[in-house]
């Protein structure tokens, strides 16, 4: 219930705050626009690694309780200052810094609890679950954009930035209805949450040092150094046009407006749900390494068709195709972590992946902003696409990766 209505809430935030900033400047802002997604995932790429040295020293339970406290506050900023008239342009970057700083340790600390919390059930169908709830989260939350923001609808000719004002608000208080879940969690008492040692132990290194020691492991071992490359790779590619180029598909190519991006986005989610579904059912006859891989060849390959569409339509079939296959990287990638690695440990290895998830996606963004000066938001989702297919192919030569189960 905390992820669906939290991520409900995220889908908004991330549906609305790019289209917010046209508003504020009064301008199609490719390189703001791009800046701004940006945020949400720089605090990632800078903090992602130390996040998960926290994770596994603190209750994992109260690092989530933090994190939704802070995120509600953060987030609530936007609406009180846009109401008080003092919103500006440059603010919208900073509050998606902040939110996202402490989605650093809320999303590792969420995945290393799982395992505990589903003690002695097939992970590869849990992990399944918590995506669907996240998906049908995305869809729902995209979807209410569309909904409550399709001019049309209302007679208005532009939504304008009121409405995002309001969705912005209710992101905040989902936050808040997280929190209140989380803090109900209980789990048996030979649950540990954390790996700190009793008195009578060795005293346990400083963060510090099992920082250094973390970076250290994760590149002696090849699966998970060959699993944090193609990640990074493929995020670098797929994401960028994902999040930015998606709204100048929108915006600038068809002349829609944030309604039809929400639409698309649940599209998107729609997609990532039934594939979540399908995964659950018959992904584990499949190795989850070749699953990760067969999913970033599968999650290139289906942007690729974007170059010779043209009608709104043709683009929302295209993207649900897309998110069929995004949980053969998501549910196969995190289900072969907790199958592989110790439980004390699991929360600084899911920070790094982390880490190649939204620190590769930063840049992307940033790339992404900037490529859009020069080509069209067609080319650039078969460019990235056509480039992230070639980072499946090559992962096939990661014999470690590929055999893992």
């Amino acid at each position: 219930m905390a992820q669906f209505v939290s991520g409900t809430g995220d889908s908004v935030f991330s549906t609305c705050i790019g289209f917010l900033v046209i508003y504020l400047l009064g301008r199609d802002a490719g390189f703001e626009v791009g800046l701004t997604r940006m945020m949400d995932a720089l605090p990632f790429l800078i903090f992602g690694a130390y996040a998960g040295v926290l994770v596994d020293r603190f209750s994992r339970r109260g690092i989530m309780l933090i994190s939704d406290a802070a995120r509600a506050l953060i987030v609530g900023l936007i609406p009180v200052l846009y109401f008080a008239g003092l919103l500006q342009w440059w603010m919208l970057p900073a509050v998606a810094f902040g939110s996202y700083l402490f989605a650093t340790v809320f999303n590792p600390a969420r995945d290393a609890l799982i395992p505990d919390l589903a003690e002695g059930a097939q992970l590869l169908r849990v992990n399944s679950i918590f995506q669907t709830s996240q998906q049908l989260a995305v869809v729902l939350g995209a979807g209410l954009v569309g909904l409550l923001l399709w001019p049309e609808l209302y007679g208005a000719e532009k939504p304008g930035p009121t409405g995002i004002a309001w969705l912005l608000a209710a992101d905040a208080a989902s936050f808040a209805f997280s929190f209140v879940c989380v803090l109900l969690i209980r789990t048996s008492k030979g649950v540990r949450h954390n790996s700190v040692p009793e008195l009578s132990q060795t005293p346990r290194p400083s963060s510090f040092h099992e920082l250094r020691e973390s970076l250290a492991t994760a590149w002696k071992d090849s699966r998970l150094r060959a699993l944090l490359f193609l990640t990074a790779v493929d995020n670098f590619f797929i994401m960028g046009p994902a999040i930015v180029g998606a709204m100048f598909l929108i915006k600038g190519y068809l002349g829609l407006e944030t309604w039809a991006y929400g639409v698309f986005e649940a599209a998107l989610a729609a997609g990532w749900f039934v594939g979540t579904v399908l995964i659950a059912r018959f992904g584990s006859r499949i190795k989850t390494g070749k699953l990760v891989i067969i999913g970033m060849f599968m999650d290139g390959i289906t942007y690729v068709p974007f170059l010779f569409l043209q009608t709104f339509p043709q683009f929302l079939v295209a993207i649900f195709v897309h998110g069929l296959t995004i949980p053969l990287i998501t549910v196969g990638r995190t289900t072969l972590i907790q199958r592989h690695y110790p439980r004390e440990r699991l929360g600084r290895v899911f920070a790094l992946v982390t880490i190649t998830v939204q620190g590769f996606t930063a840049l992307s963004a940033l790339a992404t902003g900037a490529a859009l000066g020069w080509i069209g938001p067609r080319e650039l989702f078969f460019t990235g696409g056509a480039c992230g297919a070639v980072c499946g192919v090559v992962g096939l030569t990661f014999a470690r990766l590929r055999t893992t189960d």
